[in-house]
């Protein structure tokens, strides 16, 4: 297990900006997220070998194996935002914020980021086709009118959405450097 310094930073943040009473169903809303994959993942017959933990997410690491159909990795990259999705289906809105966190998670994390399980999941169609490049100046101006989206609701919204505009914004800055 690796906890990159980005991690506590995000964390720190969630502790200054959020109601604390949100912060122990956010991190049930993330462990929901990452059963979701482990699940799938052995399902498939895989192994999780490693789980990094950075400001944009926890990404888990599998035993490496070539034998990984399309199908398989695509069924686990979408096992993480379904069990959100499912969560939040069968608790609708009862249950105060902890059906919306799941759904804001299964949102978040189906984003078109390198990092993010949408990311992961157009580079599973994309990478090594001649429209590899197509997709990622797609991609690159996506991105771009996200973090215009973020910064407009902060604007109406105000510091409550800060944590949204930081995160589209370390979320483009760590896909250019993966580059």
């Amino acid at each position: 297990m690796r906890i990159d310094f980005s991690f506590l930073v995000f964390n720190a943040l969630i502790f200054l900006l959020r109601d604390s009473g949100l912060i122990m169903a956010f991190y049930a809303v993330c462990a929901i997220h990452e059963v979701g994959h482990i699940a799938a993942l052995r399902v498939v017959g895989g192994r999780l070998s490693g789980v990094e933990m950075s400001g944009v997410g926890i990404r888990m690491e599998t035993a490496k194996r070539s034998l990984y159909s399309l199908r398989s990795s695509l069924f686990v990259l979408i096992a993480g935002p379904a069990a959100n999705f499912i969560v939040y289906a069968i608790f609708g809105t009862r249950f105060g914020k902890f059906p919306m966190l799941n759904l804001a998670a299964a949102l978040y994390n189906l984003l078109p980021y390198r990092s993010l399980d949408g990311g992961a999941i157009i580079a599973l169609f994309t990478l090594g086709t001649p429209h590899e490049r197509t997709a990622e100046l797609i991609l690159g101006a996506v991105k771009v009118l996200i973090i215009a989206a973020a910064l407009a609701v902060m604007t109406v919204c105000g510091r409550a959405a800060m944590p949204l505009l930081i995160a589209s914004i370390g979320l483009f800055i760590g896909d250019m450097a993966k580059k």
